[in-house]
C-alpha cells in the first residue's frame, strides 16, 4: 500500500496541517481508480494524532485487503469542534477535507463509498458528524467512544474546564447541546444510517456506549454493539478496525 502524508494550508484551521493517508500501490490498484474505492475517515483520540493508528494498529494492513482509502487528519485535543481560538475543527473535517480530496485526488463524496469511525475522543468527532450529515455516510463506527460528553460536566475539575471551555454548555441546554451526539440522533433523519458501537466493559468510557446503543435503539435505528473484556487500549482497538473495514471489502 502505499502511505501518503500532505502538508497543506487550511482554510477552516488558519494554518498548516497534516493529514496522513492509506491507499492503494501500483500492485494492488488494479483497474479500479480512487474515485470509485471505499474510503474511511478514521480519527484519532485525545491523546493521538494523524500517524497513531500507523504506530499503534495494523490499519494498512486491513486497508490493504479491503481494498479501501482511509483518511486520518490531525485535529490535537479540539474535540473535534469549532471556533476554537477561530479553528474549526469540525467543519475542516466533516467538509474541508471531503471536498479538499475530492478535487485533489478524486476521492469519493458518494454516501454508498463513505463511511466513518473514530476512537475514544474520535468516536465523538465520527459521531457527530454522521449524525449531522447522514446522508454522507453508509457506516459510522463509535470504538470505546466519548459520545455522552454532557454525562462527565459535573464530575469536571476545574482545570478541565480551563483546557476545554468549548465544551462547556449551561445547565438547560444539557439535553439539546449539538456538542453530545446523544442529542443528535434521530428516527427519521438517521433511517438509513448503520451504527456500529464497541466497547471493553472495563473501560471508564463503557457506559457512554451502553446509553447511546440504548437510545438509539430505542429510536428504532439500525445499531448494533459488540461489548467484551477489556479496557481502553490499542489491542482491543486493532480488532475493531480489522473486523470494521475488512466489511468494507
Amino acid at each position: 500500500m502505499a502511505v501518503l502524508t500532505l502538508d497543506f494550508y487550511s482554510r477552516e484551521l488558519k494554518m498548516s496541517t497534516l493529514l496522513t493517508m492509506v491507499t492503494p500501490d501500483s500492485t494492488h490498484i488494479g483497474e479500479t481508480p480512487l474515485s470509485e474505492r471505499k474510503v474511511l475517515y478514521l480519527l484519532h483520540g485525545l491523546s493521538d494524532d494523524a500517524t497513531s493508528f500507523l504506530r499503534l494498529s495494523r490499519v494498512e494492513l486491513f486497508a490493504r485487503d479491503a481494498g479501501v482509502t482511509v483518511v486520518m487528519p490531525s485535529v490535537g485535543r479540539s474535540m473535534y469542534c469549532d471556533d476554537i481560538n477561530g479553528q474549526n475543527y469540525f467543519s475542516y473535517v466533516a467538509n474541508e477535507l471531503p471536498e479538499y480530496l475530492n478535487l485533489l485526488m478524486g476521492v469519493p463524496k458518494a454516501w454508498e463509498l463513505n463511511n466513518i469511525a473514530g476512537i475514544s475522543m474520535g468516536a465523538l468527532g465520527a459521531a457527530k458528524i454522521a449524525l449531522t450529515y447522514p446522508e454522507r455516510f453508509t457506516e459510522v463506527g463509535l470504538f470505546s467512544g466519548f459520545i455522552h460528553p454532557i454525562a462527565l460536566m459535573p464530575m469536571l475539575t476545574e482545570e478541565q474546564r480551563m483546557e476545554f471551555p468549548f465544551m462547556m454548555v449551561k445547565e438547560n441546554e444539557l439535553n439539546t447541546t449539538p456538542l453530545d451526539p446523544m442529542n443528535l440522533l434521530d428516527p427519521e433523519k438517521h433511517k438509513n444510517l448503520k451504527i456500529t458501537l464497541r466497547c471493553g466493559e472495563q473501560d471508564d468510557l463503557y457506559m457512554m456506549s451502553v446509553a447511546f446503543h440504548k437510545k438509539a435503539s430505542h429510536l428504532g435505528l439500525n445499531v448494533t454493539a459488540h461489548f467484551e473484556e477489556g479496557d481502553h487500549e490499542w489491542r482491543l482497538w486493532d480488532k475493531y478496525l480489522e473486523d470494521f473495514i475488512l466489511a468494507m471489502k
